[in-house]
C-alpha cells in the first residue's frame, strides 16, 4: 500500500503522487469516480485498475475524436490509436470491440460508404477502388460484396464528360490520346476507355 502525497488538476487529467515517489496520471472521469484523496492509501492492484481504467477512456475518447471527422476502417483507427496516439493494444482492442457492438465501427458501411464517395465525387474503376479499400485493411469478401455493382463504363463516361468539353477544339487524335490517359489514370481498362472515349467523341460532334 501506498498514500496518496498530492493530487494535481493537469491539461489532460489529473497527476496523483504517492509517498514512494511514483505518479498515477489518470483521466479526470476515473479520478473523480475513484473520488481519490490526499492521504488515501492505494494498493499495486488498485492502481492498476485505475490505470487501466483510465487509459480505455483516454484511447476510447481519442478513437470518437478520429471518428468525428469521418468513417475509417477498422484498420485505420487502430493504426492512428497505436502508432500515432501511443495506446497500448490491448486498451485499443478494447474500444474497437465496444465501438463494433455500438456500430460505430463497420467495415462493410466504411467501404460502402468509400464506394459511393468514389463513384459520385472522384470516380475511380472498380479495380482501383477495390485496391483502396484493401490499403484500408477492409476484408476481400467485404470488398467484393460492395464493389460487384460498380460499372466502370457507365462511371468512365460520368468522369470524362468533363474534360471532353475542355478538349472539344482538338481534333480526334489528340482527343483520344488526353482522353485515354485521363481515364487510365483513374485505373479504367483499355476495353473501357476505348468505348466511351469513342462515345464521349460522338456526343461533341452531333450535328
Amino acid at each position: 500500500m501506498e498514500k496518496i502525497v498530492s493530487i494535481r488538476k493537469k491539461r489532460k487529467g489529473i497527476e496523483v503522487t504517492l509517498e514512494g515517489g511514483s505518479i498515477l496520471s489518470l483521466d479526470m472521469e476515473t479520478a473523480a469516480t475513484a473520488n481519490l484523496k490526499s492521504g488515501q492509501s492505494l494498493s499495486r492492484e488498485q492502481r492498476a485498475e485505475l490505470s487501466a481504467e483510465s487509459g480505455y477512456k483516454t484511447c476510447y475518447d481519442a478513437a470518437l475524436h478520429f471518428l468525428s471527422f469521418r468513417q475509417r476502417s477498422e484498420k485505420e483507427l487502430k493504426s492512428h490509436l497505436i502508432f500515432k496516439r501511443g495506446f497500448k493494444e490491448e486498451e485499443v482492442q478494447h474500444v474497437v470491440d465496444k465501438l463494433r457492438k455500438l456500430k460505430l465501427l463497420d467495415d462493410e458501411a466504411f467501404a460502402e460508404q468509400w464506394k459511393n464517395d468514389r463513384v459520385r465525387f472522384k470516380p475511380k474503376s472498380r479495380i482501383m477502388i477495390q485496391r483502396e479499400l484493401i490499403q484500408k485493411g477492409v476484408n476481400a469478401h467485404t470488398i467484393q460484396y460492395v464493389t460487384q455493382t460498380i460499372d466502370d463504363e457507365a462511371n468512365a463516361y460520368n468522369a470524362g464528360l468533363k474534360k471532353a468539353g475542355q478538349l472539344r477544339s482538338q481534333g480526334y487524335k489528340e482527343f483520344y490520346r488526353k482522353m485515354s490517359g485521363y481515364l487510365g489514370r483513374r485505373g479504367y481498362s483499355s476495353d473501357v476507355v476505348y468505348a466511351v472515349v469513342a462515345r464521349l467523341w460522338k456526343s461533341l460532334n452531333k450535328k
